[in-house]
């Protein structure tokens, strides 16, 4: 592939600034629950998601997004809006792979910027997004085994676990204490994430192999009578399919 094509597939892939600004939007507003994964947090679910072992359904993962339980399924004004929304977090998802797959090492995370009273200093802030890859561990915990099992594996996962984790040791809160600590095991991530898609990317390949996948980060088919990925618990055909067959 020539620089040109590549550098017109990434721009093909990656939301602009204004496509995040809308997702941001939509992720913040009324029409979703206090559960919902904000942007930062998303980003990390999605990262965990695609530099993992395997990858999830749409049907399994969007849902997620939303929050852990049915209940927490976003209002959509239409079944346009609901296509809409969830196609901007699918090609952020295709994005993030994308960008693993090209240069690991130089992975840029969604984070948080961060600024305290008295303080002149702007901190980089990723603990939520490390507790949305926490999450997306979580969805296939066993799946991670391997990792965990690794010599390396707890090394390059332990920035991401200090911050992200739902449960740390009385130590391990005492690491992520200050702005500054928080900043510091945040500038690792990056380096830890590009680590952890590589130690997976044979796996992946293989399963990619064998379920007769090319592309990385092809988009599964959805069948038009199984229920909308997009959380609405109507079925696909009658949700956001509706929209692409009229």
């Amino acid at each position: 592939m020539s620089k040109q094509e590549t550098s017109e597939t990434e721009v093909t892939l990656a939301l602009s600034e204004k496509e995040m600004d809308e997702l941001d939007s939509f992720l913040m507003s009324d029409a979703t629950t206090n559960e919902v994964m904000l942007l930062d947090c998303l980003d990390g679910f999605l990262t965990a998601l695609i530099s993992g072992p395997a990858m999830p359904t749409p049907g399994e993962w969007i849902p997620r997004v939303w929050g852990p339980t049915a209940a927490d399924a976003p209002t959509f004004a239409s079944g346009a809006q609901a296509e809409r929304i969830t196609g901007l977090m699918t090609r952020h998802l295709n994005a993030i792979g994308w960008s693993l797959h090209q240069e690991p090492e130089h992975f840029e995370p969604v984070f948080d910027m961060q600024v305290y009273e008295g303080d002149e200093h702007e901190y980089m802030d990723g603990e939520m997004w490390a507790h949305g890859y926490m999450i997306g561990i979580d969805m296939q915990r066993d799946s991670w085994k391997a990792l965990f099992e690794s010599s390396h594996g707890p090394v390059a996962l332990r920035p991401i676990y200090l911050l992200g984790a739902a449960e740390v040791t009385e130590a391990e809160e005492e690491l992520v204490k200050t702005p500054a600590q928080r900043e510091e095991l945040s500038k690792q991530i990056p380096a830890s994430v590009g680590w952890i898609y590589k130690f997976w990317a044979p796996q992946r390949r293989a399963a990619d192999s064998a379920s007769g996948k090319t592309p990385e980060n092809e988009n599964p088919k959805i069948s038009r009578n199984t229920p909308c990925p997009c959380g609405s618990g109507r079925k696909y055909k009658k949700c956001c399919g509706a929209t692409q067959s009229g």
